[in-house]
């Protein structure tokens, strides 16, 4: 049987919450190695398909990311991440089989009140699960390139998400993001633009 067409899916210049999950729940991630090539990989996407990443967080067995995308499709710049990733962990741990379970989800995100919000979603993943006591102290996540002054890197387009919080000096848009950042991590209701188990 075919696989029913996505929803509102593969539209240009759309900004997107993606999960993906490690089959029957086994873990994505088993090493400081393997976060090191994922991100590495999302390097490789970027420059190759050209769009924007503005939120991640890698957790044991799933992972999230804040994309928006340019005139690539999402399906595109998901199939390339998720096939050079998973080829590289069956090489490395020596399996078979799927590794990813199904298809990525993805919701677009339409509302401009949700931009920061569902950022600070993703960022607060890693606390929410117990993983550790203090957001800057997790390092598969994005919220750590926030809290950088100067910040020289190129994988998180942090400029431009910034930008979309407002106007002022991008230093006062980055004090402003930390901070909605914490005051969302004391906020123990599911966000209202969760409507799905599958994003958690």
């Amino acid at each position: 049987m075919s696989r029913k067409l996505r929803e509102r899916i593969d539209t240009p210049e759309t900004l997107y919450h993606i999960v993906c999950r490690g089959v029957n729940q086994c873990r994505t991630f088993r090493a400081s190695r393997d976060y090191k090539k994922f991100l590495n990989i999302l390097r490789k996407a970027k420059k190759k398909f050209d769009f924007y990443l503005y939120s991640l967080n890698l957790l044991p067995n799933h992972f999230h990311l804040l994309i928006e995308v340019k005139q690539v499709s999402i399906s595109k710049i998901m199939h390339f991440i998720n096939t050079c990733y998973s080829g590289y962990f069956n090489r490395r741990y020596k399996r078979h089989g799927h590794f990813f379970q199904d298809r990525f989800f993805s919701a677009p995100v339409t509302n401009e009140f949700y931009f920061w919000a569902v950022s600070a979603y993703v960022d607060l993943n890693a606390l929410r699960a117990g993983l550790v006591k203090k957001l800057e102290d997790y390092k598969w996540s994005s919220f750590q390139f926030y809290c950088e002054k100067e910040y020289k890197d190129n994988l998180i387009d942090r400029e431009r998400f910034l930008r979309y919080g407002g106007k002022g000096s991008i230093e006062k848009l980055r004090q402003d993001y930390i901070k909605f950042v914490r005051e969302e991590s004391k906020n123990p209701k599911r966000p209202k633009f969760i409507k799905s188990e599958k994003f958690i």
